[in-house]
């Protein structure tokens, strides 16, 4: 039952129930936040066993979590196979680039950095696609876009079709900076920008994870006989697809889901006030969470598995690795709230300096992050080496925690292609004997 969006727990039977009462939300208990986020994000158990992940259940999983953050690092594999494989277990990754084409069913723009997004969710990027346009905004000033490379690239591909970077030549002249964003290559940045204003689309990745381009009114010409979405509907489209990829969020972690670099596609303050109109239209139930992280909203899906919590009909059962750049755990701050566990990539951090190592993946372990391990897979020599792995400071080394933790290092090296599991070194210093007998 539903009255006034007030959530309060039912003591006379196991059902999560609605009530009116004054002051703050009621309280929810962590363990109670981080259950329906691991259950909204497919994290929390085991799935069945069934056949090997179609192009459906994957595409199916991708507009579940609303977006797929992509990266170029590729130690292990890219980040975003990692994501899919710790949800869907073993698929082809080839059928992700059938996603993009020929399906056109997926596609790429700034939703969380440069990520992966369904088509249909496009058209609510198209507001900042014309703001990198005008010339007036902001956005264009930062790009400073050269009009002349602009049509140069564009005129290219309307006549040659689809191409990537490399189909365009550097202009002759000193070789650019090592660390020089585009290469010294204005139609890279071209390609870049016309992309972000929506000139172009990426159709596909190819041999080095390289963007192939084309036209936008060529690939989706449904898209560009749109009228925008009112801005009402494009804020309570982003705002509710979060809340619900997330389960349960506070106006900060709903902001930072759908972003471009720093900048929320929905600013926090406006992010407030959809979530307490949403919240009065009953479509988002309120709840205070501890430690200071305070008010925070629950997708009303998740009411009945929150009523099973409460009752301990259910609890978090899988034991996978997380790409340093998954859903879960994006938002440091939303993941030290969730799982008390800072995390920090290093791959930017000088050697010396690092503490865990280049590339570590956090391992989840039955609804809690245990730790973490720095991988890398030689595929010649099909090797998946952990050259470190830690667990966090008071993590019992049980019999289950080592099997479990095997199994998904050999599924996950299977994944990548197959072959042995080598442990160089733990923490603490006799999990490695502990774990070589389930290798």
């Amino acid at each position: 039952m539903r009255e006034d969006g007030w959530l309060k727990r039912n003591t006379k039977g196991n059902a999560v129930t609605v009530t009116r009462h004054a002051g703050e939300p009621e309280p929810i208990a962590i363990e109670e936040a981080r259950l329906l986020s691991l259950a909204a994000q497919r994290l929390d158990v085991v799935p069945p066993p069934v056949s090997a992940p179609d192009k459906t259940t994957i595409l199916e999983m991708i507009r579940t979590l609303g977006t797929v953050q992509l990266d170029s690092i590729s130690v292990v594999a890219r980040s975003h196979e990692t994501v899919l494989w710790s949800r869907l277990g073993h698929f082809e990754t080839r059928l992700v680039g059938d996603l993009y084409h020929p399906d056109l069913l997926v596609t790429e723009y700034w939703a969380h950095a440069a990520a992966i997004v369904p088509v249909e969710m496009l058209p609510l990027f198209r507001r900042r696609m014309a703001r990198y346009k005008d010339p007036s905004s902001d956005l264009y000033t930062r790009w400073e876009p050269d009009v002349a490379a602009n049509e140069l690239v564009l005129a290219t591909i309307r006549e040659r079709g689809p191409l990537p970077s490399r189909a365009f030549e550097r202009p002759e002249g000193p070789r650019p900076a090592a660390w020089a964003w585009w290469g010294g290559k204005p139609a890279k940045k071209a390609l870049d920008y016309l992309w972000t204003c929506g000139d172009l689309a990426v159709v596909k990745r190819e041999g080095g994870f390289q963007r192939v381009y084309d036209l936008m009114e060529r690939q989706f010409p449904d898209l560009a006989d749109q009228e925008l979405p009112a801005i009402e509907d494009e804020r309570r489209t982003f705002v509710t697809r979060a809340l619900s990829a997330m389960g349960i969020g506070t106006a900060r972690w709903v902001a930072d889901y759908f972003r471009t670099g720093g900048q929320a596609h929905v600013a926090a303050r406006d992010v407030v006030a959809e979530l307490r109109a949403l919240e009065r239209e009953g479509l988002a139930v309120p709840v205070t969470l501890p430690n200071g992280a305070g008010r925070a909203w629950i997708d009303p899906a998740m009411l009945p598995l929150l009523s099973d919590i409460r009752a301990g009909r259910t609890a978090a059962s899988r034991t996978t690795l997380l790409s340093p750049f998954d859903n879960l755990v994006w938002f440091r701050e939303r993941t030290l709230t969730l799982f008390d566990f800072e995390y920090r990539l290093e791959s930017y951090t000088p050697a010396p300096k690092r503490r865990y190592g280049y590339y570590t993946l956090p391992i989840l372990h039955r609804g809690r992050i245990i730790g973490r391990l720095d991988p890398s897979y030689d595929r010649k020599r099909r090797v998946l080496t952990v050259k470190a792995l830690h667990l966090e400071p008071g993590v019992a080394v049980t019999r289950e925690l080592t099997e479990e933790l095997c199994t998904a290092l050999r599924d996950y090296c299977l994944f990548l292609g197959g072959g042995e599991v080598i442990v160089v070194a733990g923490e603490p210093d006799y999990l490695r004997e502990q774990m070589r007998p389930f290798l």
